[in-house]
C-alpha cells in the first residue's frame, strides 16, 4: 500500500511533530519549504521567534510521527520518499511493508 502526501499534508505533518516536540499547538508553527539542487528539500520552521532548519530526515520523522500518532498507521513498517516537482511543490510518498 502507498499512500501521497501533497506540500500541505507534508507542513500539517511537521506542524503537529514540533507542536508535540515543543508542546505547543500546530497552530502555531510556520514552515518555509526550501529546495536546492545540491542539498535537497529542506525547511525552515518558525515558532515564538526562534528558527529551525529541517533536513529530509527530520521531515521524515516528522511524517511518520504524523502518521502513527494522527492516523494510526504504524512508522516501523513505513518507507517515507520525499521528493520536490515544479509543478506541485513539496510531496511525499510513503510505502507500507507488513
Amino acid at each position: 500500500m502507498k499512500i501521497y502526501l501533497n506540500e500541505q499534508d507534508v507542513a500539517n505533518a511537521i506542524c503537529v511533530f514540533v507542536a508535540d516536540l515543543e508542546r505547543i499547538r500546530p497552530e502555531e508553527v510556520q514552515i518555509e519549504f526550501v529546495f536546492n539542487e545540491d542539498e535537497g528539500v529542506s525547511c525552515l520552521v518558525k515558532m515564538y521567534n526562534r528558527n529551525f532548519n529541517y533536513g529530509e530526515q527530520q521531515m521524515s520523522d516528522a511524517i511518520g510521527f504524523f502518521l502513527d500518532e494522527v492516523h494510526r498507521f504504524s512508522s516501523h513498517s513505513m518507507e517515507i520518499i520525499i521528493h520536490f516537482h515544479e509543478d506541485e511543490g513539496i510531496t511525499s510518498e510513503v510505502s507500507f511493508t507488513y
